[in-house]
């Protein structure tokens, strides 16, 4: 093979996997987010590229324009995969504390939060962080970037296999998020409509009595001591999570393999 021609399969190469890493950073925990500047992001990228590359077997890259963009674009597709299925988890648990914002009345507190941006609620806000700090304890990030690391092994850097089993997991994946959320928010949700069900009696039995004024620091309290009592209870269920999770990661990343012909 001429040498030019060796330099760019072996570049196109290395832009490939680059490529994959460059759609899992845009969407994993963590990198995600926008603690991180964007040259960080890139720089790490390109690291883990680097890391990759010299166990990677060389393929038969075709340079066709619009076959190349398309290997590019499908290894963009399996990078922004494997990050949506690694955030399940962090959506669950910002999804309890959205919930447990509106029972407590702290729906309306929201200020801005660096982690994504915009402007959150404060349970959510605290649901995150702590399921970004117990993911970080528990060496979440280190497996997940094994896990993208031994992607490079089952699914090539050519292409991928798109069938109906890969949306068929995404969607189940997503429809977790609510089931997780609640069990995330049970406890406090639990207290929070047994003491709505005691302020209607006690606005039956006492009508005289604003009822509706002090339910707002009587939810917040009961919220807030529930929580706490709970905290270990959710810090469990936070690490089973994350374990199943990336059980899950490894169950889509099977289905994007591509098998051989006649197996």
């Amino acid at each position: 093979m001429d040498p030019t021609q060796q330099g760019l399969q072996l570049f196109a190469l290395w832009l490939l996997i680059f490529v994959r890493f460059a759609g899992f950073v845009v969407q994993a925990p963590i990198w995600g987010s926008h603690h991180f500047d964007k040259k960080i992001l890139v720089a790490s990228a390109a690291v883990w590229s680097c890391i990759v590359y010299p166990s990677m077997t060389v393929p038969n890259i075709s340079f066709e324009p619009i076959t190349y963009i398309l290997m590019v674009a499908l290894q963009l597709l399996v990078g922004l995969i494997i990050g949506y299925a690694s955030f399940m988890i962090m959506s669950a648990a910002q999804f309890a504390g959205e919930m447990l914002d509106t029972q407590m009345g702290l729906s309306v507190a929201a200020s801005y939060d660096p982690a994504s941006g915009s402007s959150v609620n404060m349970m959510r806000r605290l649901k995150f962080y702590l399921a970004m700090t117990l993911f970080l304890i528990f060496d979440g990030h280190h497996k997940l970037l094994e896990t993208v690391f031994r992607s490079f092994e089952v699914i090539p850097v050519t292409g991928l296999n798109y069938n109906g089993d890969l949306i068929h997991q995404l969607i189940l994946m997503s429809s977790q998020i609510f089931y997780l959320g609640v069990q995330l928010a049970s406890p406090a949700m639990a207290a929070l409509f047994t003491t709505q069900i005691g302020l209607g009696m006690l606005a039956r039995v006492a009508p005289q009595m604003n009822v509706f004024m002090l339910s707002f620091p009587l939810n917040i309290a009961i919220g807030l001591t529930v929580l706490g009592a709970a905290l270990l209870l959710i810090i469990n269920a936070l690490h089973k999570l994350f374990d199943m999770n990336n059980d899950d990661i490894l169950r889509v990343i099977k289905i994007m393999r591509i098998l051989p012909k006649g197996g």
